[in-house]
Formats: C-alpha cells, structure tokens, sequence
C-alpha cells in the first residue's frame, strides 16, 4: 500500500494578532471516505487534533475562530493508513491545498507564499537525492575497480555545496518562517579543521560538534515543540553524545534547560520528559539523574503547573531514592538473626558486603536464591560476605526463617529480619520490590545495587580487579 508524504509550509510569523481564526480547505482529488482525521506531532507523541467530515467528495475544512498552534500537523485518510502532513504557522491560517490522492507529487497551495517555497525545496531535494544516489553508486563501481575516484568525488561535494547553498538562500531570505526553522534545525555542523594527532583531531571534533549541536535550533520559537524533530535531536545529544554516567547525563540536562527560555511552553515540556525518562530507566544509577531534576527543578519551585500531590510524590521519590544513591554510605540500620542477636550493616567487617533483600513468599526470590548460595560459598575466602535481609514484619517473620531452611540458605554469613519493624529498611534502602541487591565496599559505600542474582561473580570479580589495579598503582 502506498504511503502519501505531503508537505506544505506556512510562513511562521511572531505576531498573533494578524489573523483571528483559521481556515483550511482540503481538495484531495480521488478520495471517496467522508473522514479525514487530523493530528500532530508534540514532542516524542502524536496526538489527534480534530476529525473533520466532508462537505462533497474530497472536500474538507476546517475552520474556527481561533488561531491553531503553529507546527506540524498530520491528515490521516481512511480506511487506508495513507496519511499526508502539513505545517500551520500563527499568520497564515487561510489556506487551500490541492492534491490528487493517487498522484502525490501533484501538490498546489494557495493563499501562502511560503507553501509554494517549501515545496518547490522538497522538489528541489528529491532531485539532488536522485543525483547523489546515482553518484554513490558511481563511486562504488569505481571504487570496486580501483579506478580514479578524483572526478565523481568532486562532483559529490558540488552537489553537496549546491544543496547547502539553497538552504542558505531560504533561511537568509525567510529567516521568521516555519520553512526556515525547520530546515535549519535539521541541517549539520560545520566543523572545522583541527591540528594534532588522529585521536587529538577527533576529540577536537567531539567537543566542537557537541557544543554547538544545538545552534541550530530555535528553542525561543514554541513551533519547535510541534514537530517531529525536536525530541529526536535532544535524545541524540542525550544519548549518542554524552558519556553514559550520571554525573555527564545530569550536565547535559542542564545544559539543554539552560538554552531554553524558563517556564516557557519548551521548557516546561522537557523537564517533565526528563523526570519521566528517568523515572522509568532501568539502568543502573540514572536514580541519580531522577533524584536531580527533583530536587533542582521540581524541589526550588519552578514547576508550578505541577499539582501539590503530584509535587510531594516526586519530592517524596526523590529523598527515598537518594539515600542510597551509588557512592552514598549505606543507612546503618540494625536488624536481628533468628536468635535476636543484633546485627549493625556498619558493623558486619567485610572488604565486600552484599545486601539482598528477599521474602520467603516471593517467586522470583526463590528463584534468584540458588544462585546467592552458590555465590556465597565461591566467594567466602575472597572478602566477600552475604547478608539476607527477610522483609516480613511482625508475626510474618517466622516464615523468614522456614524460608531460609527451605532454601538452603543456612550458611550464608547472615539472615537477618526486623521483627519490630524498628530499623524502617523500606523506607532506608527504597525497598520496593524483592529481590534488590546491594554491594557494598569495605567502608559501606555503595557500589552497585540492582543487579540479577546470577551476574553477582561477574560483578565482584569485576570490583576485586579494579581493586587489585589500584593497590598496585598506589605500591608504585
């Protein structure tokens, strides 16, 4: 089934008091459904807009008295999953697009200057992409030839300046225009030329590329928000250009919110898309990118279209999670064997202390369980101890202890519980779900939490390495 691609572009104007409503008229010639359902694109989402009936074949409108949100907006046609898109700016919201919906490339607009720019430059493009195909293929058969590739090579960054050339001339020459916004914000860095060795020049080019990644968008124009690059270009700088620890994550965050106006509709937007994003990631130790935007943005109070119990539920997740943050001291609590015998975490000497936290009624708990015993048994003469920590409460705890039985769990260096429920290791250690694990250094910092059960040996062996390492650097 073939897929419809229209585009058309309004020119993008700063003044709203122009025009006082919209009116757009839909002529798709060949088109016999009475639907056309109209979306667009907000960030990482696509939400529906209006369905509009129409008044004869292929005719539709939509028209109301107020002015519709600048950005890209999408024409869903059915019963086919054809779709065409199109892009609305503040001043020209009176407008007529022709199509003929068995012939897409036949594309007319009236009423805006600006339409017939854009699509004279998706023309324009789909000419050079045909040319640069044919020159790739051109390079290619020469290149398997082992021919001189001087000539085509040439012509390739001809082509390559002819493009770049036309971009200019339409964001020169129509610089408040939604055409103009959009083909700059998706345009590359020039990056220019650096001196020093192989590995030099490229971290010069890193560093360049990434501090002006984002000169080419427009965060101060809330259009940016409704189209469908802008949420893309922030999680590649986020996710392809960033070293993936905490610490560059929580920088680049603030980086991005700092090249957008405060409280703006933009801005606004991705602080929220940044606390959910983390709040779902499972990685290991993007709690602490949570934990930021929390306390930085939420925390000092400019989030004020946050309602209070929304705002005391992240505050509340936040202060839960970052007491045990990896590179925090673990909480000291004091938990009791089956004999009450109290046991301080702080106490327990161990180059290596692993917390896991289980009940006995818990699948995956008895799941995981063979692969700690086995665990603790290779490891005890390496510095490493374990420590169960049943998290049933009350009269509950003597099923703590039927469990550890049952599970073999006998000779691990700890079972431990909290009958009185005096210790509040739920709220210490976030304890959400069973079983989390924590590893501990000898001084009860926080290595590494929330790993699987079986990958334990690789993770210690992993740690008793790099200790070794530092040890010996230290002898030097």
């Amino acid at each position: 089934m073939k897929n419809i691609l229209f585009l058309i572009s309004v020119l993008f104007s700063v003044s709203l008091n122009a025009q006082n409503g919209h009116d757009i008229k839909f002529d798709i010639e060949n088109y016999n459904n009475d639907t056309l359902l109209l979306a667009y694109f907000y960030g990482d989402r696509q939400l529906v807009y209006d369905t509009i009936y129409s008044s004869e074949p292929g005719i539709f409108e939509l028209k109301g008295d107020t002015l519709i949100h600048p950005g890209v907006y999408i024409g869903l046609v059915y019963p086919s999953k054809e779709y065409f898109q199109f892009l609305i700016n503040n001043e020209d919201q009176e407008f007529e697009l022709k199509t003929d919906y068995e012939n897409p490339q036949n594309i007319s607009v009236s009423g805006s200057k600006d339409n017939q720019l854009f699509i004279n430059y998706l023309k324009f493009i789909s000419e050079k992409n045909k040319e640069a195909q044919q020159l790739a293929k051109e390079k290619k058969e020469k290149e398997e030839a082992k021919s001189d590739l001087t000539v085509v090579e040439e012509k390739i960054k001809k082509l390559d300046e002819e493009v770049k050339a036309y971009q200019r001339k339409i964001i020169d020459n129509n610089p408040s225009s939604l055409t103009a916004l959009l083909i700059k914000a998706n345009t590359d860095i020039e990056i220019p030329d650096f001196e020093g060795t192989e590995e030099e020049i490229q971290l010069k080019r890193y560093y360049y590329y990434k501090k002006h990644y984002f000169d080419v968008v427009d965060f101060n124009n809330t259009a940016v928000l409704y189209t469908p690059f802008i949420n893309n270009k922030v999680e590649t700088y986020i996710d392809k250009l960033t070293v993936p620890v905490p610490d560059s994550i929580i920088n680049s965050i603030d980086t991005i919110l700092k090249k957008m106006p405060v409280q703006s509709e933009v801005w606004r937007y991705f602080v929220s898309y940044f606390l959910n994003k983390y709040a779902r990631s499972n990685y290991i130790g993007m709690d602490a990118v949570y934990v930021h935007i929390a306390k930085e943005y939420y925390g000092k109070g400019l989030t004020p279209w946050v309602e209070q119990n929304t705002l005391v539920r992240i505050l509340d997740n936040a202060m839960r999670m970052e007491r045990v943050l990896i590179g925090k001291t673990a909480p000291n609590i004091t938990l009791y064997t089956q004999d009450s015998i109290p046991v301080k975490i702080g106490d327990i000497e161990a180059d290596y202390t692993v917390l896991i936290f289980w009940k006995p009624d818990c699948g995956h708990c008895k799941h995981a369980m063979p692969d700690i015993v086995k665990f603790a048994e290779n490891y005890k003469d390496k510095g490493v101890k374990v420590v169960t920590i049943c998290t049933k409460l009350g009269k509950k705890t003597k099923s703590c202890w039927e469990g550890v039985k049952d599970l073999n769990m006998e000779n691990l260096d700890y079972n431990l519980a909290d009958p009185k429920n005096l210790s509040g290791f739920h709220l210490e250690y976030n304890i959400r779900a069973t079983p989390t694990i924590f590893i501990l250094d000898k001084n009860k910092k926080i290595l590494i939490k929330q790993i699987p059960a079986d990958k334990l040996g690789e993770v210690i062996d992993k740690f008793i390495k790099e200790n070794e390492k530092q040890n010996e650097n230290e002898k030097k």
